[in-house]
């Protein structure tokens, strides 16, 4: 009988396993379908083509384009553009290959979740952000990168969590560098994990990779500081946004808001548990944040997935309509939904504190 009652649940588990796999298969096929058939969206004739081509071509990225990052991401259009030249389509490969990163960071959150406490199953965790339409469109519909910066972190987080000392205390600020490096939305991350002194030479190294590749450029200094460091969102109807649309003298002081609120939440999560702080950092970000854009809904997305929830699904479900809403030109796309958007980040982010604040943080060491 307790072989049979073992057998049964062997079976069980095969079933719900092989279940996992198609949806997993049935999901990745249908981004990658997508990522090759979408039309091809304003950003990639205005803006990714033609970087590609200055970075083929030898030219000065910020000097010569809009280039506002690190040179990591520019090199990887400059191989895109190759394979354009051997006739592929430039946007279905670009986006193809962040649709094979948004794969990689579910296959780090299937991971991560049995090492996380208050994470949802790691099944749950990978469909969730597989099939999220936010990050489907970002990725592959948009052809924005934010993904790659994000996918670096989860994995930055996930070597965390295996004690290796030093070494691992290296590996984890390389990975939070790579990450910052990527794209700069991940540049305040680093500071979570100063909590140990352990993280002072993590933290170090996660701010010389970013710099480091800045090195075959250093001629170049004051254009590309000036890129990096000056970036300007485009001003919505979204939370404190509408200060800015309402008088753009009022961007930079929302951005030093933004600025102050982000530190002071890296002060207040000291010691907590990283996945989650990650998560918390970005809302901040968000809610404070100066504009909007499609890409910045990606953030929260990865260790939101991690720990579900109404907030989650009730953020997701806001930007999806605040997204198709501003694509199709739907009436209040441009008023009432960005500010939908913006009250779930703030619903969110009142959630995550009290998470944050049953656990108790840990003493330094």
């Amino acid at each position: 009988m307790a072989l049979e009652r073992e057998s049964g649940v062997t079976s069980s588990r095969r079933s719900s396993h092989a279940i996992f796999l198609a949806c997993a298969v049935l999901l990745v096929a249908g981004r990658l379908w997508v990522a090759v058939h979408a039309p091809r969206l304003y950003e990639f004739d205005h803006y990714w083509i033609p970087i590609a081509q200055a970075q083929a071509e030898g030219r000065d990225l910020w000097r010569d384009t809009d280039y506002h990052f690190f040179p990591p991401w520019a090199w990887l259009l400059g191989g895109f553009q190759a394979a354009v030249r051997r006739g592929a389509d430039f946007a279905a490969v670009q986006r193809s290959f962040l649709t094979v990163v948004d794969v990689a960071i579910a296959a780090l959150l299937y991971r991560l979740c049995a090492r996380v406490p208050g994470a949802v199953s790691p099944r749950v965790a990978a469909l969730s952000y597989l099939g999220n339409p936010v990050s489907i469109w970002v990725a592959s519909v948009q052809g924005q990168f934010d993904g790659l910066s994000l996918a670096l972190l989860v994995a930055a987080v996930l070597a965390g969590t295996v004690p290796r000392g030093r070494r691992g205390s290296l590996a984890t600020g390389f990975l939070l560098g790579c990450s910052v490096a990527a794209k700069q939305v991940t540049l305040f991350h680093p500071l979570l994990w100063l909590r140990r002194r352990s993280g002072v030479a993590a933290v170090a190294l996660a701010y010389a990779v970013p710099l480091a590749t800045l090195l075959p450029y250093a001629a170049g200094w004051r254009t590309i500081g000036k890129s990096l460091l000056v970036y300007y969102s485009v001003p919505r109807s979204y939370g404190l946004s509408e200060l800015v649309l309402w008088d753009s003298r009022f961007g930079p002081v929302v951005g030093v808001v933004g600025l102050v609120a982000a530190l002071g939440a890296i002060l207040w999560l000291r010691g907590r548990e990283p996945a989650r702080s990650c998560l918390f950092l970005f809302l901040v970000l968000l809610f404070f944040a100066p504009g909007l854009g499609s890409q910045y809904l990606l953030w929260p997305l990865p260790f939101g997935a991690l720990f579900g929830g109404v907030p989650y699904l009730a953020f997701s479900a806001a930007s999806m309509l605040w997204i198709l809403g501003s694509h199709f030109g739907l009436p209040g796309s441009g008023q009432w939904m960005g500010q939908i958007v913006w009250l779930s980040v703030g619903f969110w982010m009142l959630a995550e504190s009290r998470a944050l604040g049953s656990r108790p943080a840990e003493r330094p060491a």
